[in-house]
């Protein structure tokens, strides 16, 4: 029996293809286990439009009041969501967009997105306008 017997650079080159086979693997079973899907992130665009804003919401010396009517913009990645707003009385090229609500996978269960926590988050601050 003629048995072939490996050198150390054989030996190393096989480590380290299984410890890259590993890597990978491991590194694309994370991104499976996103926060949120693209679909979802896109999904959210659904909620952008008017709303009356329920609290002051502030930056620097701009201030909107609780009570006026604000236009909202929503920025969602894997990692985050951020929910902007602005005063409806101002043009949406000129306006100043004020940070409301900035939300974690840490604000939602299992810290994978739920479509109720965030609508529960969201109408705590903003008011639909009908």
């Amino acid at each position: 029996m003629n048995y072939m017997l490996l050198s150390k650079a054989q030996i190393y080159g096989k480590c380290v293809f299984i410890l890259f086979f590993l890597f990978v693997l491991f590194t694309s079973f994370i991104q499976c286990s996103s926060f949120m899907s693209k679909d979802v992130q896109a999904d959210l665009k659904k909620y952008e439009g008017e709303y009356i804003i329920l609290t002051d919401a502030s930056r620097g010396d701009y201030t909107i009041p609780k009570g006026e009517r604000v236009r909202i913009k929503i920025i969602a990645t894997e990692d985050y969501i951020k929910i902007y707003a602005m005063s409806a009385k101002f043009d949406i090229v000129k306006g100043e967009w004020i940070l409301i609500l900035y939300l974690f996978p840490d604000d939602f269960e299992k810290e994978k997105y739920n479509q109720k926590v965030f609508e529960d988050k969201l109408y705590q601050i903003l008011k639909p306008v009908k």
